[in-house]
């Protein structure tokens, strides 16, 4: 019944959290806050008129277990609260397939696998946007990638002529793709390491800002860096008592992913079983 709102609802708010992200490294618990709250009434008033509660049971199990998964992220270092708050937002608001079947998975497992997909391609591209915006990163990058080049030339070498043999042998055409990403694997992973060194920078106390993200451990005052958040103005105000400078740090600015992922779920169901035809 409410279908279509539900999914400008989190179109809409998960753009919303995503470009806020992008400018500001956080995203607001409020917009989050409002996408659940929003789904759970639609399902609500949906169970009230038809007498079937399915859609709301399934609206709180999706939106539950995903925001489980982004605790479990966020508490291991690798999201930010903000993060797992809106995936758990578009769980609750699209538990099922909107407008019919898309793929071979329900609605909140494709979603989940396009999230990674896309999450890893833009994770290279904006450190890749990043690196090429510092000339010192970029430095930094070459120097170390000359420094694996004996290892990652003759590697390359026997991978393209493995593949030449096979390709003749069995006419797969995606094996091309095999030396392109043993040459590109360290390559990625020595820039993606540089500008992760890039992201922190120390400065005065007196100049940390609310939403700040530490860049160090401070046990004294429990605060530590894995816990990938914005400081409160109460943690800033403790920091700058305590401290003359501070470690900050920035990061891979996440949010927007869910949203790609959103509009690539929609549009062809899962990554997975979408491409892997067209490349057998």
């Amino acid at each position: 019944m409410f279908e279509l709102l539900r999914v400008a609802i989190a179109l809409v708010g998960s753009a919303g959290a995503g470009l806020w992200d992008l400018k500001t490294t956080n995203i607001p618990d409020w917009v989050c806050a409002v996408m659940i709250a929003t789904g759970l009434l639609l399902f609500g008033i949906e169970g009230a008129q038809t007498g079937d509660w399915s859609g709301l049971t399934m609206s709180v199990v999706v939106g539950g277990i995903f925001a489980l998964f982004g605790l479990g992220m966020y508490l291991t270092g690798q999201w930010g609260g903000g993060d797992g708050e809106l995936m758990a937002a578009i769980g609750v608001l699209l538990p099922l397939w909107p407008f019919g079947q898309m793929s071979v998975f329900p609605m909140p497992l494709a979603f989940f696998i396009n999230v990674f997909f896309v999450g890893a391609i833009y994770t290279v591209g904006y450190a890749a946007v990043l690196a090429c915006s510092k000339p010192t990163l970029r430095a930094a990058i070459s120097h170390k990638v000359k420094a694996d080049a004996h290892i990652i030339v003759p590697i390359s070498i026997g991978v393209t002529a493995a593949v030449a043999v096979l390709w003749s042998m069995s006419g797969m055409a995606w094996l091309v793709i095999l030396p392109l990403v043993v040459i590109a694997m360290p390559i990625l992973y020595r820039m993606l390491n540089a500008v992760e060194k890039s992201f922190y920078v120390r400065i005065p106390a007196s100049k940390l800002k609310v939403d700040d993200m530490l860049g160090e451990d401070i046990p004294r005052l429990k605060l530590y860096k894995k816990y990938i958040r914005g400081l409160t103005a109460t943690e800033v105000k403790k920091i700058r008592k305590y401290r003359s400078y501070v470690m900050i740090r920035d990061g891979v600015r996440f949010g927007i992913v869910f949203h790609i992922a959103l509009i690539v779920t929609l549009l062809v169901g899962d990554i997975v079983t979408f491409i892997l035809p067209q490349i057998m």
